[in-house]
């Protein structure tokens, strides 16, 4: 008898902890979250802020580069780029979107240094975490790499909140990316902050931008992120795609056009 209601409390723990996660779950994830949870809809930021970046390899990295074209850099002071292992080319290129942005706002042809503090425009910086899966890596090897990465990207957060000048020891209030593998790792890394109480609902809002390239279907980074509906926006830009994805009267992603220069 002993044995049984040991057993029996056994599976009742396990159930009031299953079932607390999935309220928790369901109480984090910006799809079933309310706006009520927001402060700064009674109490709006004015203040600067801290954006943070995913770069992918080729195509991605080209068009952050457009997509961030009109953002001020005084009005996002901190800007943290996060790169993968061995990404030189997006690392590089962090230097050029930032190289545009700043030209724009002051009259200096040479932008601030990467982590240096511009009293216009701010600062920002480049942070590498681990690639989630490189190229021929043999399938069985990807969850330890996987989970590498995750790591990365969790202490990537808390780093680029704890060395912040702008926002001290604040997590980002935003990250956008447009769909590499890292991008993932990066918004679970947020969502897994915010489950476990140590950044708030209100930080690292996510702004997901699926390809230019991606006419009828979603990139498999987008179809991941779009079912554990973790985004606060998810954004196509073609039409069909939206009319395809939102065709059962549900609307899961939004359409404003194109978004990158063509």
């Amino acid at each position: 008898m002993a044995d049984i209601s040991a057993l029996r409390l056994l599976v009742a723990a396990v159930l009031v902890v299953v079932t607390a996660s999935f309220l928790r779950v369901l109480y984090v994830l910006p799809s079933t979250s309310r706006p009520r949870l927001d402060p700064r809809i009674k109490y709006p930021k004015t203040g600067p802020s801290h954006m943070v970046i995913v770069l992918g390899s080729g195509g991605h990295t080209a068009e952050m580069m457009s997509l961030l074209r009109d953002i001020n850099p005084a009005r996002w002071a901190h800007r943290t780029y996060i790169v993968s292992t061995g990404d030189s080319f997006s690392a590089g290129k962090a230097y050029d979107i930032e190289a545009t942005l700043q030209t724009e706002y002051v009259d200096d042809a040479h932008p601030a240094p990467e982590g240096v503090t511009h009293p216009v425009t701010g600062i920002w910086q480049v942070m590498t975490v681990p690639r989630a899966r490189k190229i021929h890596q043999p399938l069985y090897t990807t969850p330890l790499s996987s989970l590498s990465c995750l790591i990365g990207c969790l202490t990537a957060l808390y780093e680029a909140a704890r060395t912040s000048t702008i926002t001290p020891f604040e997590y980002p209030d935003l990250i956008i990316t447009n769909g590499p593998a890292t991008a993932v790792m990066v918004i679970l890394a947020s969502v897994i902050l915010k489950f476990f109480g140590l950044a708030p609902l209100w930080k690292m809002k996510i702004i997901y931008v699926e390809s230019w390239a991606r006419v009828k279907t979603l990139s498999l980074s987008g179809k991941v992120l779009l079912w554990m509906g973790v985004c606060d926006k998810f954004l196509v830009q073609w039409e069909t795609l939206a009319k395809e994805i939102n065709r059962n009267g549900v609307r899961k992603v939004d359409w404003q056009g194109f978004l990158v220069q063509i």
